[in-house]
């Protein structure tokens, strides 16, 4: 009885002290929840190991990976669970690319980063909400995932400013991917990532799809700025591999 108690107290103490701290957030304009979310739930790490044989999906949030992630674990013996069932995390340093294997889905970086902005001011839970709520460019200034997050998880570097020593090792590891899937082919993607894992039942799972205004010019200068190496990275990469 003692157990059952003290882990609902651990719980209420947890949500009580995320309370807290979301509140502080929201005053300071700092990101304090976010960093107890990510140690708690292990988001972020870039030290797991994994078999050779084993595949691992690379989730950058708001490129359609819930679904593909759940798809791929119920019904591949060989995917890869990360630590604590962890949804997002980057290439491990010490798994490198060309050795190991990785898959992912890229959309279109403003997009994604449009559509991440929505997805925070819509959930008051999720860490970021406060910022979004204030505006975009108090997203953009003060959160690490709306600036070029493609080139921090594709490096094994999360947290870091970009810059072109951490961009080319982005664009180097991704061109060593086992596969790599275009949110806006969504559908072809998924068939040929079927293919390359040889899963025969191919039923497309369904994409969470939120509506929101239609991005202005406004909003797409501010996220361009922010996201250059991102921009570049992606489109360089389908540049080359049509």
């Amino acid at each position: 009885m003692k157990k059952i108690f003290d882990k609902i107290k651990k719980k209420f103490d947890r949500k009580v002290f995320s309370i807290i701290l979301k509140k502080i957030d929201s005053l300071s304009l700092t990101n304090l929840d976010e960093k107890r979310r990510n140690y708690i739930f292990n988001y972020h790490r870039n030290d797991y190991k994994f078999n050779k044989n084993q595949i691992v999906f690379i989730h950058v949030p708001k490129t359609g990976g819930a679904s593909i992630r759940e798809y791929l674990q119920q019904n591949l013996d060989n995917f890869y669970i990360f630590k604590k069932k962890s949804e997002h995390n980057p290439v491990s340093l010490l798994c490198p690319a060309d050795e190991y294997k990785y898959i992912t889905f890229l959309r279109d970086p403003v997009n994604r980063v449009y559509s991440y902005y929505h997805m925070l001011k819509k959930h008051s839970h999720v860490p970021g909400h406060e910022l979004a709520n204030k505006s975009l460019s108090d997203l953009l200034i003060n959160s690490f995932q709306v600036k070029n997050f493609y080139c921090q998880y594709f490096s094994g570097r999360p947290f870091e400013n970009v810059n072109e020593e951490i961009y080319e090792t982005a664009v180097n590891n991704l061109q060593k991917f086992y596969f790599v899937g275009k949110f806006e082919n969504y559908n072809n993607s998924f068939k040929n990532l079927c293919k390359k894992l040889n899963l025969k039942d191919q039923k497309m799972p369904n994409i969470n799809q939120n509506k929101y205004a239609e991005i202005n010019d406004d909003q797409k200068k501010l996220i361009t700025i922010y996201n250059k190496y991102d921009i570049k990275l992606y489109n360089e990469y389908f540049a080359k591999n049509i």
